[in-house]
């Protein structure tokens, strides 16, 4: 089997797969030249963001450099815990001052920072270097729900939450996934010629785009909440129900992260060795499990939004993809067989992403209703803190050498692997048994939970298109009553015409 047979064939087959299913989205949403300049850039920033998020996820100081305290400290630090507090904050302080684009200016400008830092320093970084610049890179990622509000906001006049979320989570995904791509194909070269090259075009991109952004005219009347004439008319929010979905949302994050946890990382790669497959070959295909959780997701996610829901509803759609990733979960439960496990990543990955961002969609449209209340920020702060908790604490455990790691620890440990330890491989077996039988029990809570509380969640966009036209209608009557007169300095009203398109 040639070496590195995902990074050179089958990754750059999905990826040119993506890119047509971008194309498609544009041409079947009829999307106008200044948003597809705006996807493009969003893209664009995602490609060098997911880039840098997988440089740094490899820039974890070396133990052998520091002592155990240290590391678990920046282990702490460097996984996702600054997202769960910036992610509320971003929403909130760009909800306040009413100007979305700030923040992705702002990110513009750490991007660069975090650019020139990566050329300078290569590989090497010390703790206090790593934890710098994972804040900045926090910050950044931070922005992803930005860019969701802007688009709804600035283009679709905060109505349209569904095809807003798929479409933004399509180009996002494509971004994000591409540069990590880009990042892992450093193994196919021995120098700092490729990665400089890299640096260098990441550089002069982010400058493009920051220059860019100095022509980007945002209307601040429609970013933030709904006035609070539209909110009265419309159902009230509930802080439980927003909590409730907070929960779901944690809940089938942990089932996530669980399902690409280092110990099922481990846990396949001892079965391939042990079935007599080369170092080089089970990196590949470790990678290949890792990218099948995110690529199958952009080819096929916008099209269950456009053609599948329908059909079904949101709301059926949701309870379809719980039962079905319960079901993912039962056979990986009782598998112990590695190829079913990376075959099986790719519905787990669909499922998930159909599950959190179609909650997502409801958490917009709640956003603008809850003023000073950052519904898609902890939103976001739900789904990365459950991220952080299972990462960092098997991150530790790992280091520490106990439970099933005490053999093993990390997946480079394999290459030195001869004859698989049997009591290993048991061990692993039992382990992600269990996980998968705990995720199966956390799904069957979230079902339960969205079972009796869902019509509370949809509110009134249990009919959606319904929703959307009422929604549609209260902006305009709004607008009409705000733009029929004003008073001028003598006290006389006139009538005045707005400039915004809505009112048309």
């Amino acid at each position: 089997m040639m070496n590195n047979w995902d990074l050179l064939i089958m990754l750059p087959i999905l990826f040119a797969m993506c890119f047509f299913t971008l194309l498609f989205i544009v041409f079947k949403e009829k999307v106008k030249k200044n948003q597809i300049i705006f996807l493009v850039n969003t893209a664009l920033l995602w490609v060098i963001l997911g880039y840098l998020s997988n440089q740094n996820s490899n820039n974890i100081p070396s133990t052998l450099l520091i002592d155990k305290a240290e590391y678990f400290s920046i282990v702490i630090l460097g996984t996702s815990l600054f997202l769960v507090f910036l992610k509320p904050l971003a929403t909130f302080i760009t909800g306040i001052i009413r100007n979305r684009f700030i923040w992705i200016k702002i990110t513009y400008v750490l991007v660069f920072i975090l650019l020139v830092i990566d050329f300078f320093t290569k590989n090497y970084i010390n703790s206090y270097l790593f934890v710098f610049t994972t804040l900045l890179l926090s910050i950044c990622l931070a922005s992803s729900t930005i860019f969701f509000l802007y688009c709804n906001e600035q283009y679709y006049y905060r109505i349209y939450v569904l095809p807003v979320v798929w479409i933004i989570f399509s180009f996002i995904g494509f971004g994000t996934a591409f540069g990590t791509y880009l990042n892992e194909l450093k193994v196919l070269f021995t120098n700092y010629y490729y990665q400089n090259t890299i640096i260098v075009l990441c550089i002069i991109l982010i400058i493009y785009l920051f220059s860019y952004s100095f022509f980007i005219q945002e209307n601040k009347n429609l970013a933030g909440v709904f006035d609070k004439e539209i909110i009265d008319s419309i159902p009230k929010k509930n802080n439980f129900n927003f909590f409730l979905i907070y929960l779901i949302v944690f809940l089938v994050s942990i089932t996530s992260s669980l399902n690409n946890s280092l110990i099922v990382k481990m846990f396949i790669g001892l079965n391939l060795r042990d079935y007599g497959i080369d170092y080089n070959n089970v990196i590949s295909l470790l990678r290949t499990f890792n990218f099948l959780y995110t690529i199958p997701s952009i080819l096929i996610s916008y099209f269950i939004y456009k053609f599948a829901l329908k059909y079904f509803g949101q709301k059926y759609l949701i309870f379809a993809c719980l039962f079905l990733i319960f079901g993912a979960y039962t056979i990986l439960a009782f598998t112990t067989n590695p190829f079913i496990y990376i075959s099986v990543n790719v519905f787990t990955g669909i499922l998930f992403n159909q599950i959190v961002f179609s909650l997502f969609s409801l958490c917009i449209m709640w956003n603008y209703r809850s003023p000073k209340n950052p519904v898609t920020g902890f939103f976001g702060s739900a789904m990365f803190g459950a991220k952080f908790i299972v990462s960092s604490i098997e991150k530790i455990i790992a280091n520490l050498k106990k439970g099933v790691f005490h053999n093993v620890g990390l997946l480079s440990d394999l290459e030195n692997i001869k004859n698989v330890n049997s009591d290993s491989l048991k061990e692993f077996d039992i382990a992600t048994t269990l996980m998968m039988s705990f995720s199966c029990m956390i799904i069957l809570i979230c079902i339960l939970v969205f079972y009796f509380k869902n019509n509370s969640f949809f509110a009134d966009y249990i009919n959606y298109n319904n929703a959307t036209r009422n929604i549609k209608n209260l902006l305009k009557k709004r607008i009409m009553e705000k733009a029929k007169t004003k008073i001028d300095f003598s006290g006389k009203e006139k009538e005045v015409k707005s400039s915004e398109n809505i009112e048309k």
